[in-house]
């Protein structure tokens, strides 16, 4: 993220604000909470999970909710990791992956207890520094706990190990965090219309770093930016 906007703000078209909230949005004008006014021709809000506040007040409840993970992050691995890990859990947990042969693994191949649990998938992979980012776990019911839980942590850990064929390196983060996802079904993001010129979109699950740039194209095909 830095990259790109050091990138945007190099044309002298672009603009970022860190640390402050928008609070109101009327028209094309979108007040923060620093009191700073924007005006705008066109106002795309993308809230992340923050479903409440300004966004019901623009769109009221839309077909989205809140899902939260646990993850953990390795000291360095000590040797290059090629490519990124996924057990065969994951197939449990993607849409794009419906279909007899899916029905027949959920019939036949029951998940470990700990991963069905906490509905359960393994990712893993490299840093930059070496370390490895692993994850995760998929929790629905709010509301959320504010702890995390340690068995999920050693279901990943045996996993990995057993696909390595390694011990992993000493963990050294721990950290639970929170994602929208929508629910209306058959869309990948939830896009709702809260005046002419003012959208709110969100929900694209826990694949909005990878889906981020198509999903921005998409909006402005659909807005005939």
């Amino acid at each position: 993220m830095p990259a790109l906007r050091a990138y945007m703000e190099a044309t002298g078209r672009y603009t970022f604000y860190a640390g402050t909230e928008a609070r109101t949005i009327s028209g094309g004008a979108v007040v923060d909470d620093r009191g700073r006014r924007f005006d705008a021709d066109l106002v795309l809000v993308c809230p992340g999970a923050a479903h409440g506040g300004l966004t019901r007040e623009l769109v009221g409840d839309i077909p989205v909710r809140r899902v939260r993970l646990q993850m953990m992050q390795t000291a360095p691995l000590g040797e290059s990791l090629t490519t990124a890990i996924a057990d065969g859990d994951s197939f449990r947990y993607y849409p794009g992956f419906a279909g007899p042969e899916l029905n027949r693994l959920n019939g036949e191949e029951s998940q470990a207890f700990t991963a069905a649990q906490h509905k359960m998938q393994l990712l893993c992979v490299q840093r930059l520094h070496g370390g490895l980012t692993i994850g995760d776990t998929h929790e629905y019911d709010e509301p959320f706990a504010f702890d995390v839980d340690e068995a999920p942590y050693e279901h990943l850990t045996s996993v990995a190990e057993e696909l390595l064929g390694r011990k992993l390196p000493p963990v050294v983060r721990r950290w639970a965090g929170v994602y929208s996802q929508s629910i209306d079904p058959g869309t990948i993001v939830t896009r709702a219309r809260a005046a002419d010129n003012v959208w709110v979109i969100t929900g694209p699950g826990g694949r909005g770093m990878t889906l981020g740039p198509a999903l921005g194209e998409e909006t402005a095909d659909l807005l005939h930016l």
